[in-house]
């Protein structure tokens, strides 16, 4: 990968952007009417402001980095080898519809289709969570590192359940029943972004998915990249394009992985891997 970039410039631009957003995001929730969210499919709701969150976010990212191209959850749009940025504009928007706090907005910068650069933004609690390649991730401008080793039983788990007519639900209900009976924690919180950025502040041990977007995954990868987690797609399929994430520290992720696949000995054993370059 050729990054002729300044990361720590386009970095603090798309932090600002994110901010903004959120600035946006906050008001938006107090003006909110029930005219203003419509389901899109069974489990999948969209607002009024989710377009214009993501086209606010279009005009400061492009003007950020000019020559790039933006694919928005919203909006759609192609991620080819030239900068692209990935935005979900919030990220859980059937929580932002409820007033229940727990969405964000999720920012990446992909070059050669693999994500160098991610924000993640809580406007609930004001917590900015950013990362870029080489240069580590923060929370607020403090260091994040993931999890240390530690046993099943003291570890929390976290996922997103799929939508109620996803042809995998019986494949992942046998998970979920698997995972319930071997951590001591597992929580769903409806906002992968989240997920995935407590997972990078050690607040998570490990998180799996199944059939989420290239938006869902892309910040929250660089950001356990540079905490020194790991993400894989289970499935073999490059990691924006996959269909079955496992996310978490090292131990974590591995020995996640083994409980989700039914390994023989997957509660018990202590598995050792390396993070993988995502």
């Amino acid at each position: 990968m050729d990054l002729d970039l300044d990361l720590n410039a386009v970095l603090e631009k798309t932090r600002l952007a994110g901010m903004e957003a959120a600035a946006r995001i906050r008001k938006a929730q107090a003006e909110l009417q029930p005219a203003d969210v419509r389901q899109k499919a069974p489990g999948d709701w969209v607002t009024r402001f989710d377009r214009e969150v993501e086209e606010g976010l279009r005009s400061a990212l492009l003007q950020a980095l000019p020559h790039s191209s933006f694919v928005g959850e919203e909006g759609g749009g192609e991620l080819t080898e030239k900068p692209t940025w990935l935005v979900d504009p919030i990220d859980g928007t059937a929580n932002f519809a409820r007033g229940y706090p727990q969405f964000a907005v999720s920012i990446a910068l992909c070059v050669d289709r693999q994500p160098v650069l991610g924000v993640i933004v809580d406007p609930s609690r004001q917590e900015i969570f950013t990362a870029a390649l080489g240069l580590g991730a923060r929370l607020n401008g403090e260091r994040l590192a993931c999890a240390a080793a530690r046993p099943a039983g003291q570890c929390l788990v976290s996922t997103v359940f799929p939508k109620p007519d996803a042809p995998f639900m019986d494949d992942y209900l046998r998970e979920f029943g698997r995972v319930l009976k071997t951590y001591g924690q597992v929580r769903r919180s409806g906002s992968m972004a989240l997920e995935l950025a407590y997972v990078a502040a050690g607040r998570a041990d490990a998180f799996w998915e199944r059939g989420m977007g290239a938006w869902d995954a892309a910040a929250g990868a660089v950001l356990l990249r540079e905490a020194g987690a790991t993400m894989q797609a289970v499935d073999g399929l490059p990691l924006l394009q996959s269909q079955m994430l496992v996310a978490g520290s090292p131990t974590g992720a591995a020995l996640l992985e083994k409980v989700l696949s039914h390994h023989p000995g997957g509660q018990d054993s202590s598995p050792h891997s390396s993070p993988i370059s995502v």
